[in-house]
């Protein structure tokens, strides 16, 4: 990834996921495929490298491109979180009860 230092924007190289926070108010994310669940305490995310569980207070959507998998939050973060697991249970129960 290219980063450009002297200026306060930079680069993303398509396909990258990036998160970036800012004093745990503001979160970016990029490479977001869809939300799977979300209230004022939780996120659930799923992102190009796997399901990203977002806690906090007072979580809202600030703006979100589903074109590009573009999502920014605001409110105080407590805990994010990636499942490793998710795709193969999830796989599971859909076998058993899908």
């Amino acid at each position: 990834m290219h980063i450009q230092t002297d200026s306060p924007t930079y680069t993303i190289p398509s396909g990258d996921h990036v998160v970036t926070m800012r004093n745990r108010k503001r979160m970016d994310l990029t490479s977001v495929k869809s939300i799977d669940r979300f209230d004022h305490e939780e996120f659930l995310v799923r992102t190009s490298q796997g399901l990203l569980q977002i806690r906090g207070e007072e979580l809202r959507i600030v703006h979100l491109d589903v074109d590009k998998g573009l999502l920014t939050l605001e409110g105080t973060v407590g805990l994010i979180q990636y499942d490793e697991n998710e795709s193969e249970s999830r796989n599971f129960l859909h076998k058993l009860f899908g």
